[in-house]
């Protein structure tokens, strides 16, 4: 731990690795839009360094290095979306002690929010699959306020996005932990100036999280939930 940790009143969390284990469905995706247009496909391993920076990373990140020319990412982008709309929930699941932790959350009145760099229809379409209300024993889903990669906004690291989440909040920045698995979290974090909490138990580990200066690490969701219980009661 690298300083003082406020007392956490709000979370905007990272949904890919952080929320959902989402890797096996996008690497299905991405190699059959690969093997479409004649590319060699990727071990499911390799998707770990592909991810975290929006769609257009990843796709450019899988494509051989000689074709990524705007046209070929574009292209491979579109049949990338076509294929991933058709099978996003197969095995894509929340990581184990994920809906405890948010059970826990709302029962403390700690508000919830999610920012992606998925694109923002498809944030707002798992946001409702995976994490109804029900399945928290709640009435309403958690994540009321959430946002996605849109065009006209820039995505993470830059801090716009989690700048205006933070407004819907309403609670000072400085009482907001970002979490998130990857370094660009990170970054997101501490150019919005919110409490940087790395997600160890995600695609890019507890060693990247260090390295990116992570103020606080936790290796489960249960180990989060339960610094959160320790807190004083909002």
């Amino acid at each position: 731990m690298k300083k003082k940790i406020p007392v956490i009143n709000a979370v905007i969390f990272d949904l890919d690795g952080t929320l959902l284990d989402t890797i096996q469905d996008i690497a299905g995706a991405v190699n059959k839009a690969l093997a479409d247009m004649g590319y060699p496909q990727h071990p499911i391993e390799a998707f770990y360094n592909f991810v975290g920076d929006g769609q257009t990373e990843l796709v450019k990140r899988a494509l051989p290095e000689k074709h990524r020319n705007a046209k070929t990412i574009e292209n491979m982008a579109k049949k990338f979306w076509d294929f991933y709309d058709l099978e996003w929930y197969l095995n894509t699941k929340p990581y184990p002690g994920i809906l405890h932790m948010i059970q826990l959350a709302v029962g403390r009145k700690i508000k919830l929010a999610i920012l992606s760099n998925k694109a923002h229809y498809f944030t707002k379409k798992m946001i409702r699959h995976f994490f109804r209300g029900a399945m928290i024993r709640h009435t309403k889903n958690p994540f009321g306020i959430y946002s996605g990669e849109q065009r006209d906004k820039p995505t993470k690291p830059d801090p716009t996005l989690a700048l205006e989440l933070a407004e819907k909040l309403k609670v000072p920045l400085e009482n907001i932990a970002f979490v998130g698995d990857m370094p660009v979290d990170i970054e997101t974090a501490e150019r919005a100036g919110m409490i940087a909490v790395g997600a160890a138990w995600g695609f890019a580990g507890k060693e990247a999280l260090k390295k990116a200066g992570a103020d606080i690490i936790f290796d489960t969701p249960t180990e989060f939930a339960t610094y959160l219980e320790s807190q004083p009661l909002i």
